[in-house]
């Protein structure tokens, strides 16, 4: 089993309205039923802000909290995780590409084992992790060829 995996989807949509789309912490929820709150500091995402997620997986509350590795509008974002340190440590980046359709959205993560139980856990993450992106990815694609259209040029 792997570690890591990598996602893709086309939108029919430009690379900067889906990277808006995402940035925005209020779409959190809307994407993953299973985020409660999306909290960057200061309130607005944006590269070295770290972000307090509040979750529930498989009915247990969870905070978790991620900085922001990499920005660049309309092309990529990158997190890594800070809390909780162990059992594994995560980074999942987010890539935007224009093509023929719109956007050809990439999200990708690896988790890296921490501690004694961290060979299993980054496992058991990337599994859980994996099919929860193609669900937001789904829900993404929805939400966002439902409401915009599709510009001439970004």
């Amino acid at each position: 089993m792997s570690t890591s995996f990598s996602v893709t989807t086309h939108i029919a949509a430009s690379p900067g309205q889906v990277f808006a789309f995402l940035a925005d912490p209020s779409t959190a929820p809307v994407i993953d039923p299973a985020v409660v709150r999306y909290e960057p500091e200061g309130g607005t995402m944006g590269l070295g802000v770290r972000n307090r997620i509040r979750s529930r997986i498989v009915g247990i509350p969870v905070t978790l909290v991620s900085e922001t590795v990499e920005w660049e509008p309309g092309r990529t974002m990158s997190f890594r995780s800070v809390s909780p340190a162990t059992p594994v440590a995560a980074t999942a980046t987010h890539r935007f590409e224009r093509d023929p359709l719109g956007t050809t959205y990439t999200w990708s993560m690896d988790f890296r084992p921490v501690g004694r139980v961290g060979h299993v856990a980054a496992r058991l993450a990337a599994w859980f992790f994996r099919r929860n992106a193609v669900a937001q990815q789904a829900r993404v694609r929805a939400v966002l060829e439902a409401a915009v259209r599709l510009p001439a040029s970004d």
